[in-house]
């Protein structure tokens, strides 16, 4: 898949949270986590831009999931952390526990991005060996190439409209008294 690929494969995975969240009064959070998800969904073919790193590779497996969407929540963590310190000039015992949720769910797009990117290239023929190097088993679909420019489009159209019908059907939902 190229970029508007996996971006549309990203928000089609998160449209059902971005209804929760619109649904719940959580607007914000659901275009936060648009923002999360599909600003992270390119992130594994930074390979092509690496020296050394064959493309397809390290960048797509679980454990690059694991391990960056395992950062995102500690920088998260950790950046909530001090901000609360900055403002209240001290951390209460209460607040640091309560930091958590908001980096766990952090983490979890990052994960959810970056699975979509995984997803958009297994249904390519080159596909991908998701547990290399514990399993080199290669796994696709083979149900388009990654330059089709029909199966790009149609994916991120189809990802746009599903994010956008999430975030307008509750708002207008909601205005008529349902």
């Amino acid at each position: 898949m190229h970029r508007r690929g996996h971006y549309g494969l990203a928000l089609l995975a998160f449209s059902p949270l971005a209804f929760f969240l619109t649904v719940s009064r959580a607007s914000g959070e659901a275009l936060l986590g648009i923002l999360i998800v599909a600003g992270v969904a390119p992130i594994p073919d930074i390979d092509q831009r690496l020296p050394f790193v064959s493309h397809r590779g390290i960048t797509h497996t679980v454990w690059f999931i694991i391990v960056a969407s395992t950062i995102a929540t500690a920088v998260t963590w950790a950046a909530a952390l001090q901000g609360t310190q900055s403002v209240n000039g001290t951390l209460s015992t209460a607040s640091a526990p309560s930091l958590v949720v908001p980096a766990l769910g952090v983490g979890f797009l990052v994960a959810l991005g970056l699975t979509t990117h995984l997803l958009g290239d297994v249904i390519t023929p080159m596909g991908i060996q998701p547990f290399a190097p514990v399993d080199d088993t290669e796994y696709t679909w083979n149900l388009t190439t990654s330059a089709n420019s029909t199966a790009n489009n149609a994916l991120f159209v189809a990802g746009l409209g599903a994010t956008g019908a999430a975030i307008y059907i509750p708002q207008v939902l909601a205005t008529i008294g349902v």
